[in-house]
């Protein structure tokens, strides 16, 4: 089942288009040059400085989504577990999505932020170390907008910004079971993006680190992203 932005099912397959998301932008002059190269989600990830390499203050996060819009759609990554300070971010950033990364935020907690931040859309990671990421996905279903599918960088460690790949085969019954769009990440690049999306057949492909300039995080390489938005629309072509 392929579906549109807001999760409404048309036919099989992925259909005539895969959505294009790009993280994690840090300014607006990179921001800007990836929507104007064709992504159709732009992400931040908002945190306190020295949290994460490519984290931002929610200053400059609004300003880098207000600058690609309407061009693109803003997404806005939450390393918070408290639901009161996911609340205030959204308030304050005014994402078109949230994108809640913590493992530790409930399936319960999920659905009643996405109540309240409405209309803003809910995406949620699941972290995918093997099979029991689709029953995850499958919870998560009922309080979230999108599912996106990451790779853990280690034993015990987050899902996100490990720069490696997991096992399609597992995002593939995901993608298959959903009923909302699913967004595949985890080490995607200009080289096998197109191989991932004839294995998983995702509604949208996410890349981050392959995407970098080297040893720069949140600093990206556009000629990179050129060759990744390249290599998905020849994909699906």
């Amino acid at each position: 089942m392929v579906f549109d932005c807001y999760g409404r099912g048309r036919a099989a397959g992925y259909g005539l288009s895969v959505k294009i998301q790009i993280y994690s932008m840090t300014s607006l002059a990179d921001a800007v040059a990836v929507a104007d190269a064709g992504a159709d989600f732009i992400g931040v990830v908002v945190a306190r400085r020295g949290i994460v390499p490519e984290g931002v203050e929610e200053r400059t996060a609004r300003e880098i989504l207000a600058a690609v819009a309407p061009r693109a759609t803003g997404v806005a990554l939450t390393l918070a577990t408290d639901p009161d300070e996911i609340r205030a971010m959204v308030e304050s950033v005014r994402p078109a999505v949230l994108h809640i990364a913590a493992a530790v935020v409930s399936p319960e907690e999920c659905d009643e932020i996405r109540d309240e931040v409405a209309p803003v859309k809910v995406m949620r990671t699941i972290g995918v170390k093997g099979p029991e990421a689709i029953r995850w996905a499958d919870i998560y279903q009922q309080a979230a907008d999108y599912i996106l599918l990451d790779s853990y960088a280690g034993a015990g460690s987050q899902a996100g910004a490990a720069g490696t790949p997991h096992d399609w085969t597992i995002s593939k019954r995901v993608v298959e079971r959903s009923r909302i769009p699913v967004v595949l990440a985890g080490g995607l690049a200009p080289e096998n993006v197109a191989d991932a999306i004839r294995a998983v057949r995702p509604w949208g492909v996410d890349s981050f680190t392959q995407t970098d300039v080297p040893g720069q995080r949140g600093r990206k390489d556009l000629a990179r992203v050129r060759e990744f938005i390249a290599s998905v629309r020849g994909a699906v072509a």
